[in-house]
């Protein structure tokens, strides 16, 4: 996200304050106790924002692999919008608690909702072998929570939806990019082709910005647009919508898109969706531009 905000502080706050956890299970040895951070978000969509942001200060300041950080930003952003847009719908606010632990081989998130009951892991997986003429677009949300977590669990406790998520740790402690923030686009035209670089995260809080810059090139007569996803750090469903619905509209007035630069948490999105086989996906800007 963009700008800094201070780190987590020790103790207990209003809603929305973040509390720092030297260790979330009390009586444990205090050389055994785990860090982790616990805070509260309320109904509006954009705390969704706020929560990654939380979470990529606590990803930095604990060095988590850069593949588990973002794979835990796409599943942040699709169970907190979730719970926001459905599970409060039709009434007046509503809570999400966000408790973070790291273990030493992995990183334990816990969510919980105080919304209409609604275990979103029963739901059927969508065919992610259709093309892009058949593709509806949405669906791909919980998909993509099942597959990029090593374990997903849900329960009905107190009046509350509880899911628990876990990533390994795979590969050890390293240093990773920071992420958690928004996007910034910039386009510039190579001969007749738009080429649209994204920087950042492509998700429900920054999808309507990065809809409104394709539909601009679009609206401009733009035909052949090749995304430059170098610095893009991940990617949602909400951000494969825009994705789909920018590629049928190019297709239905004989232009295409093509992509290039996707980091390995991309590609992975990409993987389980079957947008890798939808869409054109290269390595580089050269292989990209002389596709078209």
């Amino acid at each position: 996200m963009g700008g800094s905000r201070p780190p987590p502080r020790a103790g207990a706050g209003p809603p929305g304050h973040i509390t720092a956890l030297a260790g979330a299970h009390s009586g444990m040895p205090e050389d055994q106790m785990r860090p982790g951070f616990r805070m509260t978000i309320g109904a509006d969509p954009g705390e969704v924002a706020r929560a990654n942001a939380a979470f990529a200060e606590f990803a930095d300041a604990h060095a988590l692999p850069a593949p588990v950080r973002r794979s835990m930003h796409v599943v942040l952003d699709e169970l907190l919008h979730n719970a926001i847009a459905y599970g409060f719908a039709g009434r007046e606010g509503g809570e999400v608690t966000v408790a973070a632990e790291l273990h030493a081989d992995r990183v334990c998130v816990t969510l919980t909702d105080d919304g209409r009951p609604f275990d979103l892991f029963g739901m059927a997986a969508p065919d992610t072998g259709l093309s892009v003429e058949e593709r509806r677009i949405g669906g791909l949300g919980i998909h993509l929570v099942r597959r990029m977590m090593d374990e997903v669990r849900y329960h009905r406790r107190d009046g509350r939806n509880v899911v628990v998520l876990e990533k390994r740790l795979t590969g050890g402690m390293t240093a990773g990019q920071n992420g958690g923030r928004f996007m910034d686009i910039i386009t510039r035209t190579q001969n007749d082709v738009t080429v649209v670089a994204v920087a950042g995260n492509l998700d429900s809080t920054t999808s309507p910005h990065a809809q409104q810059a394709l539909d601009g090139v679009l609206a401009r007569g733009g035909r052949k647009v090749a995304l430059d996803c170098t610095a893009l750090d991940y990617i949602s469903s909400a951000g494969l919508r825009v994705l789909l619905g920018t590629s049928k509209q190019l297709s239905g007035t004989g232009g295409a898109l093509r992509l290039f630069g996707l980091n390995e948490t991309v590609r992975e999105v990409f993987d389980i969706s079957g947008f890798s086989r939808i869409l054109a996906v290269f390595a580089t800007e050269a292989d990209a531009l002389a596709a078209f």
